[in-house]
């Protein structure tokens, strides 16, 4: 019985619940485990599940100042690029681009109280210590303000506005910027809040001569002005960029795979602008408007082959006891006696800097008198009112017109051959001729040599001349226009016209495009340079016959009255022309007085221009001087021929000599003129 209960007894019993002595139930060590394991798990899920929402909220809506210390791992950089250069016509530098370091003050950083270390920064970067300060004081006053803002707890206060952080030390036509030796200096004063840096710098070593040409370069290295204005999509760099990324502290670890792109520089132009004759004509015009006592003076050089202008100079004088008309009386009609009036508008922009000068040779106008007459006698041959042989009656200097208006000769003649009206400048020749032409003839002439529009040239502010209308064009335009009044030009519109008696074969008579790009030898024998016909060829050259006795007389002139003056080795051909100044529009408030003739009575504008060599032009000029001296006005020596005259031709000389170009002055001439000295 025992052997059979034996027998049927499990063999491992598995209690599920045991007792100890007190008859307790005790659980089974297996299920503890487990239920400590899913708790474990559940605990790690819910710790998991609120870190990833954690993450989450950081990425999305970090705090305050979690935020100013975290954001994208990965920092971009830009790298500025180069402006390309302005070179003149052979490859000398114009305009460059150069960094240097420039001085900038953190307030928030700057020691307190100031004094003793800009004292110290002051020597350094030879800044005065009161430029300085008046910069920096009112930012550090306006910090302390904004702190005390931030600490206030009156929300109308401006406590979200940002400290001032940058006092940047620009002072001069630099920027600002320092010399290398000097960048030593300012780090090793070690002081704080005081920081250098980086600024493209915009120079050249002729900006003497061509700083109002060239113009001025902005902020970012924008083009302001000139031809760094008209040009700056040219030479405007593309910047690099580097993108790298960076630990918690924002020290660069790595830059990945194409996080790299160069700065691309700008495109280098050649100008048609010629430094050395820049040069010469810069001393000439100068030497011309002291010796005549001028407000002013203005010159263009231009290739009539081309089109391409060589020099262009404009320079203003300060005109001593010179007085602002004040729109009160007519002129000529003050008591006391008629003052000396400033004809030339103020530019202070000139008086700061003389990049911000308005260049006068493109932007202001003035009545070309004389000057046109070859415009107006090309013309009327052209249409067969007049060959050059035909005797003209000039009435002895003194005539009117059928419609009553009086028209008098400088030079009084009985008659006049069609070339001599030219050469003599008569204003009665012209006025009888022309008057044979329709009022559309003679409009549409002026518009062919491209007055009243602008030449395109490429520098901003280009005025578009004045010509009248077809509907206020009338008799009294008829006899204005063939003497050059009634009509206003630009010397680069005027250059640029004369061109048209300045250029051989098949291209004389046209019209050439002007253009401030040098433009290569192959691009002009491929006829890029053809321009508009305006004139059949043997018109233009008939012109310029006439016109070759004109600077005879002027190089007679020169030898009578300029014994100093070298030998002259070019024969040349053009026109002198002598116009009072208009008064200009009135300023505001004000009007013409009644009786008034809208001009500066007995103060001109005397100009002269001319092309040469005679055989093969290389270079048309047009001088104009401003506002001869009283005396020269008094003494009838005023005149384009006696002013605006020497000053082109000395131009002239010296230009083509430089240019290589031989002599071509017959030996009976120089005979001539070394004679008259």
């Amino acid at each position: 019985m025992d052997e059979t209960r034996e027998h049927l007894a499990p063999a491992e019993p598995a209690p599920a619940i045991v007792t100890d002595e007190m008859d307790v139930p005790v659980e089974h060590p297996g299920l503890r485990i487990d239920r400590v394991a899913t708790l474990t798990l559940l605990v790690a899920g819910v710790l998991l599940t609120l870190m990833l929402a954690r993450v989450v909220q950081l990425q999305t809506a970090p705090g305050a100042l979690l935020a100013s210390h975290g954001g994208d791992r990965v920092t971009a950089r830009t790298e500025p690029g180069v402006r390309g250069d302005f070179r003149d016509r052979r490859g000398r530098p114009i305009a460059m681009t150069r960094f240097a370091y420039r001085v900038f003050i953190d307030p928030v950083d700057f020691p307190s109280p100031p004094e003793e270390h800009v004292a110290r920064l002051a020597d350094a970067i030879d800044v005065p210590f009161e430029e300085i300060m008046r910069r920096l004081a009112p930012r550090i006053a306006e910090n302390e303000r904004l702190r005390a803002a931030q600490e206030d707890d009156d929300p109308w206060t401006e406590a979200d506005r940002p400290l001032h952080r940058y006092v940047a030390l620009n002072q001069g036509a630099n920027g600002g910027v320092i010399e290398d030796w000097r960048v030593e200096m300012v780090r090793g004063l070690k002081i704080r809040g005081v920081h250098l840096e980086l600024r493209p710098v915009r120079e050249g070593p002729a900006s003497d001569l061509v700083a109002g040409l060239v113009g001025k370069v902005g902020y970012e290295q924008k083009g302001l002005l000139g031809v760094e204005k008209s040009l700056d999509a040219v030479v405007q760099p593309q910047p690099g960029r580097l993108e790298y990324v960076r630990d918690a502290k924002g020290r660069p670890l790595w830059v990945n795979e194409g996080g790299y792109t160069a700065p691309e520089r700008g495109e280098d132009v050649r100008l048609s602008i010629d430094l050395e004759i820049q040069r010469i004509v810069l001393e000439e015009v100068d030497r011309g408007v002291e010796k005549f006592d001028a407000a002013g003076g203005r010159c263009v050089v231009m290739d009539p082959r081309t089109g391409e202008v060589l020099a262009i100079v404009d320079v203003i004088r300060e005109v001593p006891g010179a007085v602002a008309y004040q729109w009160d009386v007519p002129i000529g009609q003050e008591r006391g006696g008629r003052p000396r009036y400033i004809t030339i508008n103020a530019d202070k922009a000139r008086a700061a800097e003389a990049a911000l000068a308005r260049n006068r040779c493109v932007e202001d106008v003035y009545e070309p008198g004389s000057t046109f007459k070859p415009f107006m006698w090309a013309a009327a041959t052209e249409l067969g009112m007049a060959r050059p042989t035909d005797v003209i009656d000039t009435e002895h200097g003194r005539w009117r017109t059928p419609y009553g208006r009086s028209v008098n000769d400088v030079t009084a003649r009985a008659t006049m051959t069609w070339r001599d009206v030219l050469v003599n400048s008569s204003n009665i020749g012209m006025a009888k001729v022309t008057s044979g032409m329709s009022f559309d003839q003679m409009r549409d002439a002026v518009i062919s040599y491209g007055f009243g529009r602008r030449t395109d040239i490429g520098l901003p502010g280009e005025a578009f001349g004045l010509v009248t209308s077809r509907k206020n064009w009338s008799k009294y335009s008829q006899t204005s226009v063939a003497m050059g009044h009634e009509v206003a030009v630009t010397p680069v519109q005027i250059a640029r016209a004369f061109c048209v008696f300045a250029r051989n074969g098949d291209l004389s008579g046209t019209l050439p495009p002007a253009t401030l790009h040098a433009v290569s030898a192959d691009s002009a024998r491929g006829g890029s340079a053809a321009g508009a016909r305006v004139l059949p060829p043997q018109v233009a050259m008939l012109t310029r016959e006439a016109m070759r006795g004109v600077t005879h007389n002027l190089d007679q002139r020169m030898a009578r009255n300029d014994p100093d003056a070298a030998a002259l080795r070019y024969e040349a051909f053009g026109k002198s022309g002598t116009a009072e100044i208009p008064l200009g529009p009135p300023p505001k408030g004000k009007r013409r007085p009644r009786g008034s003739d809208g001009y500066f009575q007995g103060q001109y504008n005397a100009s002269f221009i001319a092309g040469a060599p005679f055989d093969e032009p290389r270079i048309v000029v047009v001088v104009v001087i401003d506002d001869p001296g009283p005396s020269l006005v008094a003494n009838r020596r005023h005149y384009g021929a006696a002013t605006a005259g020497p000053v082109a031709r000395r131009i002239i000389e010296r230009t083509l000599e430089y240019l290589g170009v031989p002599a071509n002055a017959p030996a009976t001439e120089n005979s001539l003129v070394a004679g008259a000295r």
